[in-house]
């Protein structure tokens, strides 16, 4: 029953997979994989979810949804109020209806029946799926009939496609630990076994990211792909992420973006035989799942309507689609072909020719963007027209296996690191009226605000005392503070408190030397005097004037950017370097900013870092034409490693990409986590609200199969958490 059984893989060779290849080479097998079965189609489905109960009798350690008898929260769904809920949702054009939620003797197999009868009167046309193998034993067993006749009276009734929940994890070492009471392996098997030899189509989960090593993943996986290869008939694997919070087994972190890319990819490399793999939106961040539609997934899940199972896990809600239409918009952002379908994928055809296609793509043959990438990865310098190339055609996962070689030659050794700093914005009055900016006030806005040198001394002194080692002070150009303001600070840290002064963007100090009525270098010096000991590289956006004219007409232009960093350099302070994309530039106009930061290291080497970052364009006065995705981002980072050859640190954006696609930028050239901000409010002005802390960080670098590393601002180790540390 298998789609081919030719050259499959073994256990122990998807094992040796998912242990030792690199991300983005794992990612880029699996999207061969994915595109040659489906092409460029993604799926998905406009589903609404009906929890009959949160009252249940297995009281699993690993859920957050059910409660005791007697809980203010428990609940139990009357039929009649399943019909209200149900009259809501007849004019949402919905795909399927996912029923499933705990098990109690009320609610037995009449309940559901009656249930699933309602449904299709009142929702015609819709698939009436869920019931997890799990349910589906308890009620037979608490009917006194096989599971066999229990799925034909379901049947009956309208019941559609089973969902797949409740396989956990199949080992016995594991499953004894975080379902004790519930059905064993064998029987979540025997229960789909069934369910494929009445024609009924399943799907299959797996919940990975708690207590389970690599050696469970793949025994699940081999006994899903050994009951596929007999029967055939599940339609989808679907990697769900555990979600920690609330629950009894003590797992601090949900699985992080790595380790969810890494088991999607071997998902789909190691079950041959399964036509889909899908991951769920309502549990994951955007961006992250964008960037899982190009490592195998090609199927995003659903809108899941009023769901509560993966709300009480603590999976973030601010993240979930409500239409199908967001959901179409957001898959046609990443390039792919959106289809609306149900979770049995009716009406579902194979993609047909594209497997040679995709072969020869992944090969190089006849794409001119490999050439191209074999010269770099043998170490020869990328031209612009070169980088413009690879850019625009190379598939992203290639640029990131090349530059995750290039930035290991670049900063040697295993360590990856982190600086614990804090963000203080003195002011966010400004002149500028930057069209991009959802911080800054006029002048005579009423929200505007300025502190006083004494309360930045306090900031300061109190994010020193919390362990910051970095201090990052910029804010608006307020024509009421002049530069013995920012002597004031500056002197003001210098003199009280123990914390390097990286801070002031090349935008304000040209302004505070205008206001001056000084040169760049004698403002510069003045600053330096006071206590400036590094220059970040805020402000630079894009350095090309008729991007710069467009978003910011009356801000600093590209050359005058580059003079000043010149200029800082020259008088000793080591500086970095930043880059603000998703104006709507081109590919071409941001090679030409990269290409001048380069120019300019290759003079000065006074760059220590790059930083890309993506345009948030909530809260300001600049639309823009498409929204930047994690994918974008990634292939940002990579382009930015293999141009960059002579700036020795690439920093991920955890503040506008989220802590997992950042955390995936360590597989893609970046060797540096960035800040574990303590306060941040530019991007947070546009509602993007991301955060970490310093635990985190270093379990995400260490989830990355990196050694986490607090450094200075200048790249010097303060303390490396070695791999034994946990």
């Amino acid at each position: 029953m298998t789609d081919s059984t030719q050259n499959r893989i073994t256990g122990a060779e998807a094992l040796d997979l998912l242990q030792n290849m690199p991300t983005a080479e794992l990612m880029a097998r699996a999207d061969a994989i994915r595109r040659a079965r489906h092409g460029n189609k993604t799926y998905y489905v406009h589903s609404h979810n009906l929890n009959p109960t949160n009252l249940c009798v297995v009281k699993c350690k690993l859920c957050s949804f059910w409660r005791p008898e007697g809980a203010k929260d428990a609940y139990i769904t009357t039929l009649e109020d399943a019909r209200k809920d149900l009259e809501k949702a007849q004019n949402w054009n919905l795909t399927d209806l996912h029923i499933v939620g705990g098990m109690i003797p009320e609610l037995d197999l009449n309940y559901y029946e009656k249930l699933f009868a309602l449904s299709r009167e009142m929702l015609p046309g819709v698939l009436l799926q869920g019931m997890t193998a799990v349910e589906i034993h308890w009620i037979a067993g608490n009917a006194g009939l096989s599971v066999r006749e229990t799925l034909q009276r379901l049947q009956a009734a309208g019941f559609g496609s089973i969902s797949g929940g409740g396989a956990e994890i199949f080992h016995p070492d594991i499953r004894k630990k975080i379902a004790t009471t519930k059905i064993l392996a064998q029987q979540w098997l025997d229960v789909h076994k069934v369910a494929h030899e009445l024609g009924l189509p399943t799907n299959a989960t797996m919940l990975f990211g708690h207590i389970e090593n690599d050696e469970h993943i793949i025994d699940h996986l081999a006994r899903l792909r050994g009951l596929q290869d007999e029967t055939g008939g599940f339609q989808a694997a679907i990697p769900l992420p555990f979600q920690a919070n609330g629950t009894a087994l003590g797992v601090k972190y949900n699985p992080s973006g790595d380790r969810q890319v890494r088991i999607a990819a071997i998902t789909r490399i190691y079950l041959d035989n399964f036509p889909h793999v899908r991951m769920l939106v309502n549990y994951m961040d955007r961006k992250l799942l964008g960037v899982l539609t190009h490592s195998g997934v090609d199927d995003i899940g659903g809108t899941s309507l009023n769901e509560r199972i993966a709300k009480e896990g603590g999976a973030p809600q601010s993240q979930k689609f409500f239409s199908a239409e967001e959901m179409e918009a957001f898959l046609i952002n990443l390039g792919h072909t959106p289809v609306l379908t149900n979770s049995a994928y009716e009406n579902v055809k194979p993609e047909k020719g594209s497997e040679e296609n995709f072969k020869s793509q992944v090969s190089g043959f006849k794409f001119p963007w490999k050439e191209v990438l074999d010269r770099v990865e043998a170490g020869e310098r990328l031209s612009a027209e070169d980088a413009v190339l690879l850019h625009d055609t190379a598939p992203f996962q290639e640029l990131g296996r090349v530059a995750d070689l290039r930035r290991k030659q670049a900063v040697p050794g295993k360590l990856a690191t982190y600086v614990f700093d804090k963000n203080l914005n003195t002011t966010n009055v400004c002149v500028t009226d930057c069209t991009f900016c959802a911080f800054y006030a006029k002048p005579e806005s009423k929200r505007g605000y300025t502190l006083s040198p004494e309360q930045v001394v306090e900031k300061v002194k109190k994010a020193a005392d919390a362990g910051a080692t970095q201090i990052l002070i910029q804010g608006g150009l307020n024509p009421d503070l002049k530069l013995d303001y920012y002597e004031a600070c500056l002197s003001g840290i210098r003199d009280n408190v123990d914390i390097w002064i990286h801070s002031l963007s090349p935008t304000e100090i040209e302004f505070l030397a205008q206001e001056e009525g000084i040169t760049i270098r004698e403002c510069l010096q003045r600053l330096i005097d006071a206590g400036l000991q590094s220059l970040p590289g805020g402000g630079a956006e894009i350095l090309v004037d008729d991007i710069r004219k467009r978003i910011s007409p009356k801000k600093t232009r590209s050359q005058a950017w580059l003079d000043l960093m010149e200029t800082a350099n020259e008088l000793g302070l080591k500086t970095t370097a930043t880059m603000v994309y998703g104006f709507g530039e081109t590919t071409a106009q941001r090679i030409e900013h990269l290409v001048k930061i380069r120019e300019l290291q290759d003079r000065t080497g006074g760059f220590t870092a790059f930083i890309p970052w993506s345009f948030s364009p909530n809260h300001t006065d600049l639309g823009c034409p498409r929204l930047q995705n994690g994918v974008d981002y990634l292939r940002i980072i990579a382009i930015a490693r293999l141009l960059l050859d002579n700036v020795p640190h690439l920093q991920a954006g955890w503040v506008t990409e989220g802590p997992d696609v950042a955390q995936l930028a360590l597989q893609f050239g970046a060797d540096d986590y960035g800040g574990v901000l303590m306060t941040e409010e530019v991007v947070s002005a546009t509602g993007i609200d991301y955060g970490v802390t310093e635990p985190l960080v270093v379990h995400l670098i260490r989830e990355a199969g990196w050694i986490p590393a607090q450094r200075t601002t200048q790249y010097e180790i303060i303390k490396s958490h070695d791999a034994v540390e946990a």
